[in-house]
Order: C-alpha cells, then sequence, then structure tokens
C-alpha cells in the first residue's frame, strides 16, 4: 500500500510539473518609449525626433520564452520619412562581417537584443547571446516598396558576447498604419529559421530589445524631416504597438502609451 502510494505521489508531481511547463506562456512587456522633443507635429508640420523604444519577453514559469519569429512594430503618430534619407540596398547591408561602407550614410537607428538559448526540449536552459542591433535604410528587399520604403535590421555578434558569430541583416518593409486612428508608420519583419533555431534541436528566444532612432533634420519636399517624424498625436500621451507572431502563427499585441 505505501509502495502504490509513493508511486502515485511520484505520478501527481510529475503530472504537475508537465502541467506547469504546459501552461507556461509568453508575457510581453513594452518597457520604453520616448520621442525627443515630445510633440505632436502634424502631416503638413512634422516634428523631427529622437525615438527611443524597447521591449521584453518573459514567460509565466520563468522559463526561457517560446520562440517569436515575426514582429510588427508602430507609434502612435510616427512616420518613417525613409525616401529623405540615404539607403543603400539590402545585398550592401547583409554584407558580411561587416555591412558595406555604402551604407554608412544609410544607417538611422542602433541598439541591442539579448537572446536566451537552450535545448527545445529543456526551457530552463537560457544560455546568453547578446547582439548588436543597427537599422539601416535600404532601396530593395522583399515588399520593400518604393513610396514607404525598408529598413534593414542589421546582426552583429560574436564571441564573447554569444557563442555563435553572425552577420547579416533582416528585411523589414515600412507600412502605412493607424494607431489610435492617427496615421503611423510600422516596419514588419520575419526572423529566419537560421536564428531562431541556430542548430538542430536548439531554440533561441528575444527577451529584451532596445533601439534609438536619432534625430538628424533634412530637407524633404519643402519640409524639415528626420527619419522618424512626429506627424500626430491623440492624447497627450503616445501609444506604442508591437505584436509577436510565433511560429504557429499565433499573435499577441502589447500596447503602453508613454510617457507612464
Amino acid at each position: 500500500m505505501r509502495k502504490l502510494l509513493l508511486a502515485v505521489t511520484l505520478g501527481v508531481v510529475a503530472a504537475v510539473a508537465v502541467a506547469g511547463v504546459a501552461g507556461a506562456v509568453n508575457t510581453y512587456v513594452i518597457s520604453i518609449g520616448k520621442t525627443t522633443p515630445d510633440k505632436p507635429g502634424s502631416a503638413k508640420k512634422p516634428v523631427p525626433v529622437k525615438l527611443g523604444f524597447g521591449y521584453k519577453v518573459g514567460d509565466t514559469e520563468n522559463l526561457r520564452p517560446s520562440v517569436i519569429n515575426q514582429y510588427y512594430i508602430a507609434a502612435e503618430g510616427i512616420k518613417y520619412f525613409a525616401n529623405a534619407v540615404p539607403k543603400c540596398t539590402f545585398a550592401q547591408a547583409d554584407a558580411s562581417p561587416t555591412f558595406s561602407s555604402k551604407c554608412k550614410k544609410a544607417v538611422v537607428g542602433k541598439g541591442s537584443i539579448a537572446n536566451a538559448f537552450g535545448a527545445s526540449a529543456d526551457r530552463t536552459a537560457k544560455a546568453p547571446c547578446d547582439v548588436k542591433l543597427t537599422l539601416i535604410n535600404i532601396s530593395n528587399g522583399k515588399g520593400v516598396g518604393k513610396k514607404n520604403g525598408g529598413i534593414a535590421i542589421r546582426i552583429d555578434t560574436g564571441p564573447p558576447d554569444c557563442p555563435l558569430d553572425i552577420h547579416g541583416s533582416l528585411v523589414a518593409p515600412i507600412y502605412n498604419v493607424k494607431l489610435d486612428g492617427i496615421a503611423s508608420s510600422e516596419y514588419r519583419f520575419k526572423v529566419p529559421d537560421s536564428l531562431v533555431h541556430p542548430a538542430p534541436g536548439v531554440d533561441n528566444s528575444v527577451i529584451d530589445v532596445v533601439t534609438t532612432i536619432p534625430k538628424k533634420v533634412r530637407k524633404y519636399k519643402g519640409q524639415k524631416v528626420s527619419f522618424a517624424s512626429s506627424v500626430g498625436r491623440k492624447g497627450k500621451k503616445r501609444t506604442l504597438r508591437v505584436t509577436f507572431v510565433s511560429e504557429d502563427g499565433h499573435k499577441e499585441t502589447a500596447i503602453q502609451q508613454f510617457p507612464k
């Protein structure tokens, strides 16, 4: 009887442990959102701004987050004036081990990505991989149109920041959207399997992203703009929105107004 009770108890513990993992879900927080200067602007009179934003991905059971391979990122009233800024080709932005010197004037932002990776079957594993992020204004690439343009999301890392040596870019076309009823730009990108699964049976999860798009004023069609410029805002706060898409197509959206 005692052996049977012990067996039942162990079975319950195992079931609870499995249920705990099975019930674990990703959490999403927009951690940073700031425009400098903090002015609404308008379509007729855009305000060139410095844009800072960031987001964090966690897990309800403190495990390594499940893999996300698509992202949509937008800030209320922030339009990207891609045609006002120098460009280079996607091939030049994707060159290895460093992007082409022809892209230097096309750099529109910088930041960092913190990742955690480990065996797909063991989400308690959280080996770090820190990545340098560069945003480059590009003239072509899948989905990049002449009207709205697109960004190459350049990723660079290697030992000691990451055991893997990675140098390359992702294509992020820019789309016109409305956020809180205000015309805005949204860039969307998909992360290739080679990055979310850097080896067979291994998952790589993004956990913390910080990006800054600096203010660099240029004249464009009679207006003074920066790559990121404010053309409106519904109220005193600005809404930021990030949509996360998992490999099975499930979408979750994080929304936050700033200043908090």
